[in-house]
């Protein structure tokens, strides 16, 4: 069986917004800095503990800097850089109607966006697992835990 494990919520760039965009922008300087952190861990610079203290105090900025942007994001941001992300968002909506026009099957599908539905693609494999198996597993004797032990281990995640 062949699925995507990308939210679906996210392929579509016909509903892009300016907000939208920001949000984007915010979440990857987020994810920069906890890959700085994590650096900063690795090389020693900073314990564990510490790390955890500024991964949670990015996530947090991060978390009110969103709800920020959605409530207010046009009054918050640059009026040069809003504009900039409200230009983006047009290019990206007006792509979105192009490939619509070439391709219905591809409704809304930028180039990038069909790129990325192709890396995200994976081939899942569906397996049967053995009452044996899940009974060497069970702690308890519940055919209800059986059971969800059952599909948690056909899925391969258990």
């Amino acid at each position: 069986m062949l699925t995507n494990t990308a939210n679906p919520d996210l392929q579509d760039h016909a509903d892009v917004t300016a907000t939208g965009i920001a949000i984007d922008v915010a979440e990857r300087r987020a994810r920069a800095a906890l890959r700085d952190i994590s650096r900063l861990v690795d090389a020693g610079e900073i314990s564990h503990g510490e790390a955890a203290g500024l991964e949670a105090e990015t996530l947090a900025r991060l978390t009110t800097h969103c709800r920020e942007l959605e409530l207010r994001g046009e009054e918050i941001v640059d009026p040069r850089l809003w504009a900039r992300y409200e230009a983006r968002a047009v290019r990206h909506r007006a792509a979105a109607v192009a490939d619509r026009r070439r391709s219905p099957r591809l409704r809304g599908l930028t180039p990038r966006v069909r790129a990325q539905r192709e890396r995200q693609m994976c081939v899942v494999a569906t397996a049967h697992v053995t009452g044996d198996v899940l009974r060497s597993l069970q702690i308890d004797e519940d055919e209800e835990s059986l059971a969800m032990r059952r599909e948690l281990a056909a899925a391969g995640l258990l």
